[in-house]
């Protein structure tokens, strides 16, 4: 999504867009394993305002994704959503003197070149830093039993109070 700065008018511009769901494909391409896939458009709407070649932008994203339990392996679907807020400055020429120092709004601040600006790549990570550390299907899930793989969610299986891991079992001998 890109919009140059002279199409930004200095009351604001108000956008909706939506993306296909391989918006991100490019993007994760070197990702061995999926840890999802959408299931519908990127809804992304944007409020973008300039002073001067200051750019603010405020956005939405919202899309909805499939992932596998990280518990249990079953499928499940959930909304990922988020707002964020930008400021976008032209990018400073740094000399070749000695190095250049931030200051805090720097680091707080995004930066372009030229007269246009990307926001694909924001937009972008600002949809995935929304995936959760740990995909669960529910907070309860009680995952797959370690020896017969059964689904611990669908019933109980008859292994669970067999054996002793074989770790334990000096335990057995401590007296109390």
């Amino acid at each position: 999504m890109k919009f140059r700065l002279e199409d930004i008018p200095r009351e604001g511009r108000e956008v909706e867009s939506e993306q296909d769901p391989g918006w991100l494909d490019e993007r994760l391409a070197r990702e061995e394993r999926k840890l999802f896939r959408l299931l519908g458009p990127v809804r992304i709407h944007l409020k973008l305002f300039r002073s001067g070649r200051t750019v603010l932008v405020e956005s939405r994203v919202r899309a909805e994704a499939e992932f596998s339990c990280d518990r249990c392996l079953d499928p499940f679907s959930s909304i990922l959503s988020s707002a964020y807020k930008a400021t976008l400055k032209p990018k400073p020429q740094l000399s070749s003197g000695p190095e250049a120092e931030l200051d805090r709004d720097d680091l707080e601040t995004e930066f372009y070149e030229g007269d246009e600006i990307d926001l694909t790549p924001i937009l972008q990570d600002q949809l995935l830093l929304t995936l959760p550390p740990k995909s669960v299907c529910r907070e309860d899930c009680r995952g797959l039993c370690q020896r017969c793989g059964r689904n611990m969610n669908r019933g109980t299986c008859q292994c669970a109070d067999q054996e002793i891991d074989p770790r334990l079992e000096p335990l057995k001998k401590i007296q109390v």
